[in-house]
């Protein structure tokens, strides 16, 4: 038979081996949790760094942007003022030789070419001649290259040349340096690289 002081030491043996175990699954459990909880935290800890570093990353990448779009305008303006002046002066230079060409005997020429070229497309209609104040000796000469035409100093032609209008046709016809001068600096500016994007 089996005395009871085995047995006392069988179930205390067992009740050490089950505390044991329940001892091992908490500790196993606590480490797992533990483990679960840093995991956890670096991740959050890893995510809350790469906001910080890409919120810094932006916000340098913006005040970056914003001083070279500042420094990008100071230098268009520079380049644009450059090229106003450039313009200006080349064509102050081609006014000056267009006044002395005004002045010469191929002026004469020309507005005779000016007048008949004018004359022939409107093959006699009724016209409105517009001529620069300095050319009114030009007048016998445009009466006779326009057969019915009433001819009329005009004080924005500074420069001469011949403009026409003809209400029949309801056509300008413009002839005149002034015009001429101002479609130059307009393709000028088109078509000489100066243009500031």
């Amino acid at each position: 038979m089996i005395d009871a002081s085995s047995k006392t030491n069988s179930f205390l043996q067992a009740i050490e081996k089950y505390a044991e175990e329940q001892k091992k699954a908490m500790t196993d459990e606590i480490e797992a949790f533990r483990e679960e909880q840093l995991r956890h935290a670096n991740e959050e800890g890893t995510a809350a760094a790469h906001a910080f570093i890409q919120k810094e990353k932006a916000e340098y990448t913006a005040s970056l942007a914003k001083e070279n779009s500042l420094k990008e305008t100071a230098v268009k303006r520079e380049l644009f003022a450059k090229r106003n002046r450039m313009a200006a002066e080349i064509f102050e230079e081609a006014e000056k030789k267009l006044r002395a060409f005004s002045k010469s005997k191929k002026y004469d020429a020309y507005m005779s070419n000016a007048a008949k070229v004018i004359g022939e497309y409107l093959e006699g209609r009724k016209a409105i001649v517009y001529i620069a104040e300095k050319d009114e000796r030009f007048i016998p000469q445009l009466k006779r290259s326009f057969s019915d035409c009433e001819i009329v100093t005009d004080s924005t032609i500074k420069l001469g040349g011949i403009r026409c209008y003809c209400e029949e046709l309801s056509v300008m016809a413009d002839e005149t340096l002034d015009s001429k001068l101002e479609t130059q600096k307009k393709e000028f500016i088109a078509r000489s690289g100066f243009t500031v994007e």
